[in-house]
């Protein structure tokens, strides 16, 4: 297979070489590029969508694909290599996003990355590289690929053909396969949108942290103001007021019990001595309720939600159907004649 033989779905992406990037990004492109001979096989860029992580990206590509880097490494935006990227058909750059809409061929536009597709990808990853010594392929975004899909690019993830690199990029990388993320360096890539980042540092950070997600979609984050009141009712021990906790506006009975679930295991882990999990910001809160919570009530209460996730989607009343799990909580944290040893 010669280099007109690569699928066109994988090339066409042009980058100029010699873009300037952000300090941010620049200070990881730089660290990378320069300990090139220890570049990871297969790197994994995570950050949201504001982070520039598709900048980062052409930027190592560039870098790794450069005939004369520069003395940081960066590439030099003159040679035939970074012409060739420029014009966007650079033979050993390939790029692997969901498909746009082909009419010739039939096919529909897909917000998934489809197996044939990372087929296609593995077939040329096996050739040698046509221009230098390496091929850099780009993955995004990563969380597109199906169970089916990314358990096609484990082997070839883990040990890839020599001469190449994989980078992934994803704003989501918690619904990446676990499979898909031990076998790559990860990286964390904070955002270059000082909004963005001032946003971060407040009610996003915690919503970020209660989902472990660093870019919540839409639905998470209309969510969130319900459990946000919901988590400050808990926040009061004993004295919750049920009946105004299980009328808080747009609180659904999945986003009510995804609130109680995190707070009742972050309440365990604070009674056992760690630290929370999900809701580092409300770790004073945490630790007053639970040095007065009843330890086998935590733990009946963490299997008791268990047991009502898998009710979260019935068509139930959800205001009483909280008020009643909120009224079990209580009884079961904070029993009367149950001493909280």
């Amino acid at each position: 297979m010669s280099a007109s033989d690569t699928p066109p779905s994988l090339l066409g992406r042009a980058i100029d070489a010699a873009a300037a990037l952000p300090e941010a990004l620049r200070t990881h492109r730089d660290r990378l590029l320069l300990a090139r001979h220890a570049f990871p096989h297969a790197l994994l860029l995570a950050g949201s969508e504001s982070a520039g992580l598709d900048r980062l990206a052409a930027s190592l590509a560039a870098g790794l694909l450069c005939d004369e880097p520069a003395t940081d490494s960066s590439a030099c935006g003159a040679c035939a290599s970074c012409r060739l990227l420029a014009a966007g058909n650079h033979p050993d750059l390939l790029w692997l996003s969901p498909t746009d809409a082909d009419e010739a061929a039939g096919r529909k536009a897909s917000s998934q990355i489809r197996v044939e597709s990372v087929r296609q990808l593995i077939a040329a990853l096996a050739l040698s590289p046509h221009h230098g010594a390496t091929r850099v392929s780009v993955i995004q975004p990563a969380e597109a690929m199906n169970a089916a899909t990314a358990n096609a690019l484990l082997k070839v993830l883990e040990e890839p053909p020599p001469g190449n690199v994989l980078l992934l990029i994803s704003h989501r990388p918690l619904r990446l396969l676990p499979t898909i993320r031990s076998r790559c360096l990860q990286m964390r890539v904070g955002s270059t949108d000082a909004t963005a980042s001032a946003l971060q540092d407040g009610v996003e950070a915690e919503l970020a942290a209660f989902l472990r997600d660093p870019s919540p979609d839409a639905p998470a984050q209309a969510a969130w103001p319900a459990q946000r009141t919901l988590l400050d009712a808990l926040a009061r021990g004993d004295s919750i007021t049920i009946p105004a906790a299980s009328r808080i506006t747009g609180l659904t009975l999945p986003a009510a019990l995804a609130a109680l679930s995190r707070w009742v295991h972050d309440l365990a882990r604070v009674r056992a001595g760690a630290t929370p999990r999900f809701l580092h910001s409300r770790a004073a809160d945490l630790a007053r309720v639970a040095a007065r919570a009843d330890l086998r009530g935590l733990l009946y209460m963490g299997r008791r939600l268990a047991e009502w996730q898998r009710h979260a989607d019935h068509p139930l009343i959800a205001g009483l159907t909280v008020a009643d799990i909120l009224l079990e909580y209580r009884a079961e944290l904070f029993p009367p004649t149950r001493n909280a040893a």
